[in-house]
């Protein structure tokens, strides 16, 4: 080996003495080498990737089409001080068909055909499923007695570093603020909660309101996006993203308030929200470890 690097020292660097030129070699060949094992394993990684999305597709049901959306929010923005993880109760269809007659008064309600059955024969731990439009977020959420299970298991429960999404393990079914947490493999990743890092520019947050829960064997609900949150996770006695409810009108106004003050980008809704979903994963850019972005959606009415 060290003649080896000798020859191609004095090959390539014919100028430098040879010691330093196989010293020169060595690095080369080293960095070569980790480069082309990165590759490798980011190639490996997508195609993992491409094969979980390739299953869900398989197994959620066939595509749909949105209905065109009517604009509920004003388009005025607020820009905050940069700062893991009561419902209206609707009749839930029996197998998650389109329901015939949706009237006017449910025009932010559409169907997805989920395929509810193999889903939960799959796994029983499904509570619905989470799509937000123009990205790779189009996936199931499960529920978990704890919050750190799926953290490390894909939705078939097979060790993953990926995880799957996953609601908070104190989240009940008819709170007023539901939190899914999922990772973020970083920000060329398009997996799990990856994508929501684009929510950090302005521009992509006003272009991008919309997001879609259906609840298993439920109905699917529109949401809209008003607020982009960067959280310390260390500091929650300030205001905490995951309060599912509120004891009367002044305490939910107060968690209203605080939440526009901590936003990074705020949009007020035209009607309160009478139910919330909450969005969070790990961002280390401003807080370390304690750092989170948490997205924030009010159901449309």
């Amino acid at each position: 080996m060290k003649d080896l690097t000798g020859k191609l020292g004095k090959l390539i660097f014919p100028d430098v003495e040879e010691k330093k030129s196989r010293r020169i070699v060595v690095q080369v060949i080293i960095g070569l080498s980790i480069a082309l094992l990165s590759m490798a394993g980011m190639l490996f990684y997508s195609h993992q990737e491409v094969r979980q999305r390739q299953k869900f597709q398989q197994i959620k049901g066939a595509e749909v089409t949105l209905p065109e959306i009517l604009p509920d929010m004003p388009q005025n923005i607020a820009g905050g001080e940069e700062a893991e993880p009561t419902k209206e109760k609707s009749s839930e269809g029996e197998s998650g068909n389109v329901m015939e007659d949706m009237g006017e008064a449910d025009k932010y309600t559409v169907a997805f055909p989920y395929d509810w059955d193999s889903l939960t024969e799959a796994n029983g731990d499904i509570k619905g499923w989470l799509y937000l439009p123009d990205t790779p977020i189009d996936l199931p959420v499960v529920g978990a007695p704890d919050n750190d299970y799926y953290l490390t298991h894909d939705f078939w429960k097979q060790e993953k570093s990926a995880g799957c999404p996953f609601m908070d393990k104190d989240t009940g079914q008819w709170d007023f603020n539901r939190t899914i947490y999922a990772h973020n493999m970083g920000k060329t990743s398009g997996a799990m909660f990856s994508p929501l890092l684009k929510f950090k520019d302005r521009d992509y947050f006003m272009a991008h309101r919309q997001l879609y829960y259906t609840q298993c064997y439920g109905i699917t609900a529109e949401y809209q996006i008003m607020a982009v949150v960067k959280y310390n996770a260390g500091d929650t006695g300030s205001w905490d993203f995951r309060t599912r409810n509120h004891a009367d009108m002044e305490s939910y106004n107060l968690w209203m308030e605080q939440l526009e003050e901590h936003a990074l980008y705020y949009a007020e809704p035209d009607h309160a929200p009478a139910e919330i979903l909450t969005l969070s994963t790990c961002d280390r850019s401003e807080f370390g470890k304690d750092g989170r972005l948490v997205i924030v959606a009010g159901k449309c009415q």
